[in-house]
């Protein structure tokens, strides 16, 4: 919250916890759902708890830069993505790509850009209501192995929307967990989940 914080823009911000345990006690909201992988019954519920026109979803490992946050106020589409580098917040809730500081997460990678991922959008309130949401039928799969929630929301986009209507805002950021970390310890510094890759593919085979 002091990355927020410091940002100082006018935005709504909800926090949903889809039943971490030890439970998240910044959370707005918290889902009463054990299965292993719940984050489309997370947004769904963030979705109504919103009041703006637009909801901007993304992960507990992102961060989002001003220059997304400031898109995002001054957009007037249906749909905007954004790309990723590779960061971390320090003690103070500044964004720092400082190698020394990635290498203690494990991250000794050159390239610091990793791409786009699915689960962060903005997007137009009313246009997700449209869509149904996010398809509870599909709950507990994991991206990696089912397909995952986004994957499945973001192909009802584009069943309806045209590409071309998709808009491109400034880079966030991503702490180096999963692929990107060098010996696939997820959690380094006790900020996330323990509940590894690994271990939920050999759950869901």
């Amino acid at each position: 919250m002091l990355h927020f914080a410091r940002l100082n823009l006018p935005i709504e911000v909800i926090i949903v916890d889809d039943y971490s345990d030890p439970p998240i006690k910044e959370a707005t909201i918290r889902t009463e759902n054990k299965m292993a992988w719940t984050q489309g019954l997370a947004r769904n519920l963030g979705a109504k708890q919103a009041t703006g026109q637009y909801l901007f979803f993304t992960d507990i490992d992102h961060i989002l830069s001003r220059g997304a946050l400031t898109d995002a106020l001054n957009f007037h589409g249906n749909k905007m993505i954004f790309r990723r580098q590779v960061a971390v917040l320090d003690e103070n809730g500044i964004i720092t790509q400082d190698k020394r500081v990635l290498k203690e997460w494990g991250y000794d990678r050159e390239n610091l850009d990793a791409s786009v991922h699915g689960n962060t959008f903005l997007i137009r309130k009313d246009i997700f209501e449209d869509l149904g949401g996010y398809d509870k039928g599909i709950v507990g799969y994991h991206p990696i192995t089912k397909g995952g929630d986004d994957v499945y929301f973001n192909a009802k986009w584009n069943k309806v929307y045209d590409k071309k209507d998709l808009a491109v805002g400034h880079d966030i950021y991503m702490f180096p967990l999963g692929r990107f970390h060098r010996d696939g310890e997820l959690n380094p510094f006790g900020l996330f989940h323990d509940l590894s890759q690994k271990k939920q593919e050999k759950f869901y085979k």
